[in-house]
This record gives structure tokens, C-alpha cells and sequence, in this order.
């Protein structure tokens, strides 16, 4: 026989019942009638695994969002990785290059070969300041044709060729003056090659004048001389530091002085630069100068794809 509770009135307890909240009188009444209805007691099994259900529900869901952060910052770490290394591979492909002669003479003849003065470059001698390589070179068919050449180096140990110069000669055994600058200083650059063993050293030109101004009869002629001591040499001088090297050894005051050519001497101190002077019909001739690289656009170009993975690796870690 049923206990004396209407289901009605079970059922309705059967919440509060199964949550422990009613009191034990009311417990033994509704056990009692539970005990003798079959269809209150199914309700109640069934209530008791909806709410155990309900409990479990918020752990799944926090296990799956916990799955869909960690999917986010699994793709957002590798979208970082994939725009570092987009970024690096731009990169390295500008600053291919090592200080190896072979290496940099195929370097400066790609450079020079979008523009009219194209050169098939031999790298001479190379010299490094402060991270820039400077090379001199020479075209390997046309012998009085030169230049120089600047390569930056980057963080990954190699370099990028960022400008050259180039320069014709009237003489087969060549002494050719540039003047560049270096971290914003101005430097002259000597460069020597094909030097016959009777030349033992080397002058710096200058013009200078008696009275200020630049009247054509006060000119004189200031030279600084250097020893020659292999046939081909880079040397490198400020030209803040020359230039007061020749007004100190001037014997008298001179005004507005100016490095214009350079000069060659044998053992005896006599100036033999005109015997080493070309044929007119061996000359080649080129107009001076190659050109300077673009040197922002790769950092443009980084700095784009930097930005766009940015916005990506965003977009993927936002809720």
C-alpha cells in the first residue's frame, strides 16, 4: 500500500529531497512512499540522473574551452613562428653574401648588371669598418677600369652590397682616389692595382693657393707621398685628418686646399706617373658611378609582413 503522501505532493519534494534539504520526518515519508510507487520512485531515479548530469556538464564544457585556448595559442605560436621566419627569409635574402673575393666579385658583377656600366668584377682588396665591407675591384677584361664597393653586414654574419662607385684610368698601373663617406664621415679612399715594381710610393695631390680665392696664377702644387708596398692595396684616410697633414707640412701659408689626382714615384723620389700612361686606342672609357641600393624596402617589406602577422595571431587569440 502507498505511504499516505500523494504523488503530487512527492514529487514536488523530490528536489528539495534529493538536494538534502528536507527534514529527516519528511525524508522516512517520501523513502516510505518511494518504496511503494512505482511511478514516483522512476521519477526519482530520473531526477537524480538529470541533476547528476547538470553537475557534470560545467567540466566538459570547461575541458573544451580549455582545448579551443590551447588550439589558439598552439596557432598563434605558430603564426608568430611562420612570420619570423617569413621575415628572416627576407632577410637573409639580402644579406647573402660573405667576405670571400670570389663571393663578392660575383656579388658587385650582379649588382652592376641592371645598369650601362656593367663591369665583370675581380675584388682586389677589402678592408672593414664598423660593420661596412668595403671592396675595390677591378673589371677583369678592361684593365683601367675600377671601382669600390660597399657591403653592410647584418646580424645574420653576412653582407649586403649597398652602393658602388666606378671609375676609368688613362694609366695601366693605377693609383684611383675616392671620396665616401663612412658613418656619415668623409673618408678618402685610395685604391692601387697592376703597380710596376719601379713604383715605390704613391702622392696625394693637392691644389692649393697663395691668397684666398681661386685665381689660377696663386695655384700651387701640395703632395703627400705614402710607400707602395705590394702591387695592389686599399688604404683609407680621413679626410679631415690629410687634409691638416698638408697645411702642417706646407712651408708657407696656402689657402683652399684641394685633393684632385695622385701620382706615382720611383726609388729615387722622381715622379714617373706619365710613364705608365695608356695607349688612346687601349683606353676604355665609362662614365663614372654605378648606384646605391634601395636600402629601406627591405625593412618595408619586413615590417608589412611583421604587421600582417600580427593581425593574424590577434584575430586568433581574440574570444
Amino acid at each position: 500500500m502507498k505511504s499516505e503522501l500523494k504523488c503530487s505532493i512527492v514529487r514536488d519534494l523530490l528536489p528539495n529531497y534529493i538536494e538534502k534539504l528536507t527534514s529527516e520526518d519528511t525524508n522516512e515519508a517520501v523513502e516510505e512512499h518511494l518504496k511503494a510507487c512505482g511511478d514516483c520512485n522512476e521519477a526519482y531515479e530520473q531526477m537524480v540522473a538529470d541533476m547528476g548530469n547538470m553537475e557534470k556538464a560545467p567540466v566538459v564544457e570547461l575541458k573544451f574551452l580549455r582545448k579551443i585556448k590551447r588550439t589558439r595559442l598552439m596557432a598563434a605560436a605558430l603564426c608568430i613562428m611562420v612570420t619570423v621566419g617569413l621575415c628572416y627569409a627576407l632577410y637573409a635574402s639580402e644579406f647573402k653574401y660573405i667576405n670571400d673575393k670570389g663571393n663578392l666579385s660575383a656579388a658587385i658583377t650582379e649588382y652592376s648588371a641592371p645598369f650601362r656600366q656593367s663591369v665583370d668584377a675581380y675584388v682586389l682588396e677589402t678592408k672593414e669598418i664598423d660593420g661596412l665591407l668595403i671592396a675595390t675591384f677591378k673589371d677583369q677584361t678592361r684593365t683601367n677600369i675600377n671601382g669600390l664597393a660597399f657591403l653592410k653586414k647584418g646580424i645574420n654574419g653576412r653582407y649586403r652590397l649597398v652602393h658602388a662607385n666606378i671609375k676609368t684610368s688613362d694609366y695601366f698601373s693605377v693609383v684611383h682616389i675616392f671620396r665616401e663617406k663612412i658613418n656619415s664621415e668623409p673618408y678618402y679612399i685610395i685604391s692601387g692595382y697592376n703597380l710596376s715594381n719601379e713604383i715605390k710610393q704613391y702622392g696625394l695631390d693637392y691644389y692649393a693657393y697663395k691668397n684666398p680665392g681661386y685665381n689660377s696664377a696663386d695655384r700651387v702644387r701640395q703632395v703627400v707621398r705614402f710607400d707602395v708596398k705590394n702591387s695592389q692595396f686599399l688604404d683609407i684616410y680621413s679626410v679631415k685628418e690629410l687634409d691638416s697633414k698638408v697645411k702642417r707640412e706646407s712651408d708657407e701659408m696656402l689657402y683652399d686646399y684641394n685633393l684632385f689626382e695622385a701620382s706615382m714615384y720611383n726609388s729615387q723620389g722622381i715622379e714617373i706617373t706619365d710613364d705608365f700612361l695608356m695607349e688612346e686606342s687601349k683606353k676604355d672609357k665609362m662614365s663614372a658611378g654605378i648606384g646605391t641600393a634601395e636600402r629601406e624596402m627591405l625593412y618595408v617589406f619586413m615590417a608589412i609582413v611583421a604587421w600582417i602577422g600580427y593581425i593574424i595571431t590577434k584575430y586568433i587569440l581574440t574570444d
